[in-house]
């Protein structure tokens, strides 16, 4: 098994890096969000997992143990394979995604790239016990509350219809003023997000 690798950033493209390490160049497929944080050339460390097929051996990258723990926990539920478990890592971060399924939160988790009801459902069915093994510091009050609500906030849930996913759209809207009307708020977003 692989449990991580150093190198130097050779290329970046859409979904995946090439990571150059004693002369061989990896192919590492990582989350959007942390792939754009590396640079050419750049010096990297790496977590991994490897995942094996019939057909193909496939390298998975996280910046983070954590995040990689969150992968492990998502694939080991029914029906859920890598790629869509990294849709899910893609659709918000990890403590989120832990705060929804602690809290059997499965409006939430049905807004992550993928995941329908039925997902949702056995997400919550299957990790909710073992959620706690990623030793998060999850700070929210009762299993009663809601952690996110989309109509919290109308903004969120007009990026969410527009196809932006949740985590996406917060961060874009906490670096505006909340004062401005609605509309005005998710024009701005619309800016930030490109």
């Amino acid at each position: 098994m692989i449990e991580f690798l150093k190198g130097r950033v050779h290329s970046t493209d859409r979904g995946y890096l090439v990571l150059e390490a004693n002369g061989i160049g990896y192919i590492v497929n990582m989350i959007s969000r942390e792939l754009h944080t590396f640079y050419k050339n750049e010096e990297i460390f790496i977590n991994i997992r490897l995942v094996l097929r019939e057909d193909a051996a496939t390298l998975y990258g996280f910046k983070d143990s954590e995040t990689r723990n969150a992968f492990d926990l998502l694939t080991s539920v029914t029906g859920i394979g890598p790629k869509l478990a990294m849709g899910i890592l893609e659709g918000d971060d990890v403590s989120n995604i832990a705060k929804y399924i602690l809290s059997k939160d499965e409006k939430s988790l049905t807004k992550l790239p993928g995941v329908g009801k039925k997902t949702a459902q056995r997400i919550i069915l299957e990790l909710k016990d073992k959620v706690e093994k990623l030793n998060l510091d999850l700070d929210f009050a009762t299993e009663e509350t809601p952690i996110f609500d989309e109509n919290d906030d109308p903004a969120v849930e007009a990026l969410i219809s527009l196809g932006y996913n949740v985590y996406d759209a917060k961060k874009s809207l906490e670096k505006i003023d909340a004062s401005l009307d609605i509309s005005e708020r998710i024009r701005e977003a619309l800016k930030l997000m490109g």
